[in-house]
């Protein structure tokens, strides 16, 4: 690891960045852990014209990955006028390339929103949950590489904004009926309820593309997506957080139906069932699922919208 140099970083606007001397870093409170004075850390005050309005320490990695682990703290009375980003953004600027890292990396408890917005400010991306990380706390994992676009750039805005937005579970499953309006419901090895066939939808596959392609490996059929019957949010349940489920009328040929092969691991039987039967296997919300989108498709009215499988109150 290339040694830093002795000076530090600029931080223009008149203020600038004092490096501090190892053991010398007084421990705050915070988000700056206790290892400020460990003799891998690079510290540096925030000096604001005669005060010291806070302190950044950047811990150098001591295996030589090329990964630098930052953290912080501001003055209360010195925070709401951009000293720490524009600290974090110089220190980040040094360590990428003074130190030669290739990465670094911050954690920030996920109830510290001002944090968790001076480190979008300085580049620094959402890319994970630390569960119980301080007191109780989930904490957040955020990172930035030497080759991500620079802060303040769209490039940077537009992945920061995407690494922080919620993602939404989103299942995909298949209305495949017979000429009696029965339809094909899978008894599953992982749980008791009959469900519709189908899964969850891949990252970056489309909830058409999932449908026939769970149908294709846990049934053995080809399958082809005929319209979209229903579109249902799903609410938190037993341990899931919510969903949004995509539920397909699909065609079969006669001949898959026949020669139907099952993926053991996941599906014990097929059932067609009717409406008296799917009631009594299959949880509630996928019978009130089922229920809507045969009749929208019954009276041609189109794409059924619903939440745990109702038509919402607007």
């Amino acid at each position: 690891m290339t040694q830093a140099p002795h000076h530090a970083p600029i931080l223009g606007d008149g203020r600038e960045l004092r490096r501090m001397a190892p053991g010398s870093v007084p421990q705050p409170e915070g988000d700056v852990p206790g290892w400020v004075s460990d003799e891998h850390v690079h510290a540096f005050a925030i000096d604001d014209g005669d005060e010291q309005a806070g302190v950044v320490a950047l811990r150098l990695p001591e295996h030589r990955d090329g990964a630098g682990q930052l953290a912080w703290q501001l003055r209360p009375e010195s925070r709401g006028r951009g000293l720490a980003a524009s600290a974090l953004r110089a220190v980040v600027e040094h360590g990428f390339t003074d130190l030669g890292l290739r990465r670094i990396e911050a954690y920030v408890a996920r109830t510290n929103r001002p944090a968790l917005r001076t480190a979008a400010q300085a580049g620094l991306r959402t890319e994970g949950v630390l569960r119980g990380f301080r007191d109780g706390v989930d904490g957040v994992v955020l990172g930035r590489l030497s080759t991500d676009p620079e802060p303040g750039t769209r490039d940077a805005f537009t992945a920061w904004l995407n690494s922080s937005l919620p993602t939404k579970r989103a299942i995909a499953q298949a209305l495949i009926r017979d000429d009696a309006g029965c339809l094909l419901v899978c008894e599953l090895v992982y749980k008791k309820p009959w469900d519709l066939p189908g899964g969850v939808v891949d990252p970056q596959e489309s909830p058409a593309t999932a449908v026939v392609r769970e149908l294709h490996e846990e049934l053995g059929v080809t399958a082809e997506v005929r319209s979209l019957a229903a579109v249902s949010w799903l609410p938190a349940w037993r341990g899931w957080d919510d969903a949004t489920l995509f539920l397909f009328e699909v065609t079969v040929p006669a001949a898959d139906l026949g020669a139907i092969q099952l993926e053991a691991r996941e599906i014990r039987a097929v059932h067609w069932c009717d409406d008296s039967e799917l009631a009594e296997h299959a949880a509630d919300y996928t019978v009130r699922v089922a229920r809507q989108a045969c009749a929208a498709l019954d009276a041609g009215t189109g794409t059924v919208y619903l939440e745990d499988g109702r038509p919402p109150r607007w």
